[in-house]
């Protein structure tokens, strides 16, 4: 009798890995790496003790470096149901203007909520550029705006003529709905009942749904929705394995926009070149992309860059034409260029002698590394603060850091670590450490960083190894002498733009092996040469004038 009732105490005071998982913003498998590494206490399958989520909650997470968004979850939120009351009293007194009001409630959400739920307003100066592929007279076409946030989309649409009743919004967020009513009302005098407290994504899962002829969106990047939604979400649009928010509102709303309507969508960068919005992004090369545009990173705190895209729900062909453009400068494309790209990356900021360039490297005799090496990630802690030390010790090993790869050596280790190796969150087989040959490379950087490591050493997480199989036909310190050039650097940064080395984008890079049949050393300028590629800008390379192969 008195082991039942220990049994029932212990499972009252327990809590599954799932509300931890929920509590701190994290995954269940990061929740399951605290316990391997002692801050939680495991007291059943699936539950940990409430007495270790405490502690851990109020003494740990938030002051030890454990994972941001752990981190800030806790030191940064707030009571969302006190904000809704405070604002809908100020917009209920109608001394605030809509503009002011929805700009002072952006400010007070806190940064988890904004990154949890995507919130991350419009600015105004960003909405005008996607109008200019409108016709010219547009007023009696129908638009809709599927995330409306404050409205800034849908005044900017009045203001190029668009009739308020023809205006349609749709926002899960009541607050942000009366504002832009309360826009609509203080800009052109219409009261309307077309801005809706509605999921747009939930309701274009229920037929016969209406289209329209302009849909122009900022949707929430990265919005947190139920892994079961979301796979309903991805199968019912066919999203493949593109299960993020922005493919899911994209796809959405191509499928509620009419013939040979216009489709514009503010979106991450990560849309036009990570590998899981390739679905997506071939559904959008079937038609007419008028326009990328670059606006680098226009929401302020937050790193991610942004670009544009607009798009006329017509069939493309051949010769289309996209306009690309940034801050600085504008060039036109080939739409067909695109789809060249592995994964039909969008690299708009490429021109087309630049994309024509990497057509050809990829039309010559070429190896890649898909299925051509073993690959390993560097060891992840769980916590740096803890384990490592910056001077050698009994029992610690070196482990080097991303930043101490350089392409033509290594610098001394500062980073030492237990040896024991079942103490750490991530860690590869020890075998691909301690291999004979390894190729180390850093992981968080825009650029390729390549290191033939020989003396079996440890890497953190900041960098990455592979080692290439027996069968590849040039060796180690070659393949990382071609991988560390300036020309494959260059199809890198235009191919993927990123500021993580994937191992995925590496896999997809040409490896032109046949330069070590001429040649028995590696020379940047005789490999551009012999690629027949010429250096004609910023870094950049096209396919040499002369068009003939002259190497000396």
């Amino acid at each position: 009798m008195t082991q039942q009732v220990l049994f029932d105490d212990e499972k009252k005071s327990g809590i599954s890995f799932e509300d931890v998982a929920s509590q701190l913003e994290v995954s269940v498998a990061t929740v399951r790496n605290w316990i391997k590494t002692g801050y939680l206490n495991q007291i059943k399958r699936g539950v940990v003790s409430k007495k270790s989520f405490d502690n851990f909650k109020n003494k740990v997470a938030g002051g030890e470096k454990l994972t941001a968004r752990a981190n800030k979850s806790l030191k940064d939120s707030h009571n969302h149901d006190e904000i809704l009351s405070k604002f809908f009293s100020q917009l209920d007194k109608g001394e605030i203007s809509g503009a002011e009001l929805g700009a002072k409630y952006e400010q007070e959400l806190s940064n988890s909520y904004k990154n949890k739920e995507g919130v991350y307003y419009t600015p105004t100066n960003i909405t005008e550029p996607f109008f200019q592929y409108l016709p010219k007279e547009c007023s009696r076409l129908s638009f809709c705006d599927p995330c409306c946030g404050s409205g800034n989309f849908i005044i900017t649409a009045i203001d190029h003529g668009i009739r308020p009743e023809n205006i349609h919004g749709y926002d899960v967020d009541p607050f942000a709905v009366e504002v832009t009513k309360k826009r609509i009302l203080e800009r052109t005098g219409y009261v309307t009942s077309k801005i809706e407290c509605i999921d747009f994504l939930e309701s274009t899962l229920t037929p016969n749904q209406p289209c329209f002829d302009i849909i122009f969106t900022n949707p929430p990047w990265g919005k947190k929705i139920q892994k079961n939604q979301r796979e309903i979400y991805a199968r019912t649009l066919g999203a493949g394995n593109g299960k993020d928010t922005s493919s899911l509102f994209f796809l959405a709303s191509l499928k509620r926009l009419s013939d040979g309507g216009y489709l514009g969508f503010l979106l991450q960068d990560a849309f036009f070149n990570i590998a899981s919005y390739e679905v997506a992004r071939i559904r959008a090369l079937s038609l007419q992309i008028k326009s990328v545009i670059d606006f680098g990173k226009p929401f302020a705190g937050l790193l991610t860059k942004a670009k544009g895209i607009v798009i006329k729900n017509s069939k493309s062909v051949k010769k289309d034409m996209v306009d690309c453009s940034d801050r600085n400068e504008k060039h036109r494309r080939l739409q067909g260029s695109f789809l060249e790209n592995p994964k039909s990356i969008l690299n708009s900021n490429a021109s087309q002698d630049e994309s024509d360039a990497i057509s050809y490297l990829y039309s010559l005799p070429h190896l890649t590394l898909f299925g051509r090496a073993q690959w390993g990630l560097g060891i992840v802690t769980g916590n740096n603060k803890k384990f490592i030390i910056d001077e050698p010790a009994e029992g610690y090993i070196a482990a080097y850091k991303g930043v101490d790869l350089k392409r033509d050596g290594i610098a001394d280790p500062s980073a030492f670590i237990p040896s024991d190796l079942s103490l750490y969150q991530q860690v590869a087989p020890k075998k691909l450490y301690e291999a004979k040959v390894k190729l180390v490379y850093r992981f968080i950087f825009s650029e390729l960083v390549f290191y033939c490591d020989t003396k079996q050493r440890y890497i953190l997480n900041s960098a990455n190894l592979l080692i290439p199989n027996a069968d590849l036909p040039i060796s180690p310190v070659q393949l990382s002498e071609i991988l560390n050039s300036k020309v494959v650097n260059w199809v890198f940064q235009s191919l993927f733009d990123t500021h993580k080395v994937l191992r995925s984008d590496i896999e997809a890079l040409p490896i032109h092996v046949d330069y070590f049949n001429q040649f028995n050393k590696f020379d940047d300028r005789k490999y551009a040469i012999y690629l027949n590629l010429e250096e004609f800008k910023d870094g950049a390379f096209r396919i040499r004038k002369s068009g003939l192969r002259a190497v000396n």
